[in-house]
């Protein structure tokens, strides 16, 4: 519905950028059963939800984009931070952001993903050890994390 306001409202809709996340850390055994669930209804669910609302609009004009946040977990199977549940949805935004693009394509929509390291945001600090923190550090060649300004 608010894709279509969108476009209703200024005539087109030009961009979508699927940037919303949820981090979980620990070992996958020690997890409550229903954290798959979750993770995965916002990392990969979300996207597919999004996606559908808005292509209809971006096919109409023949031409948008779509960005989506992947991470560099998606390469690693996860991270330092205990974090394979994470790792595995961005794995699966990679593979979406790829099936998109072949499917979109030909109506004009471009379909990617970004896919930084440790971006400094609430999530992530919350979820940083001191002593993680400082291992992520000791191996980024700017001696910091990414800003949400970068």
């Amino acid at each position: 519905m608010a894709f279509s306001e969108i476009a209703g409202h200024y005539g087109r809709l030009d961009i979508l950028v699927n940037a919303a996340g949820l981090l979980s850390t620990g070992l996958v055994a020690e997890l409550p059963s229903g954290e798959w669930d979750r993770i995965s209804r916002v990392n990969v669910a979300g996207i597919v939800h999004c996606v559908n609302a808005a292509v209809p609009a971006m096919a109409r004009q023949g031409r948008g984009a779509i960005v989506n946040i992947a991470s560099v977990s998606a390469m690693r199977g996860g991270g330092s931070i205990g974090n394979t549940l994470y790792g595995a949805t961005k794995a699966a935004v990679v593979a979406l952001t790829m099936g998109l693009a072949r499917e979109l394509g030909p109506q004009g929509i471009t379909v990617n993903a970004v896919a930084p390291a440790v971006v400094d945001t609430a999530m992530t600090h919350a979820a940083l050890s001191s002593e993680a923190r400082q291992k992520i550090l000791s191996r980024i060649p700017l001696g910091r994390l990414a800003s949400l300004a970068d």
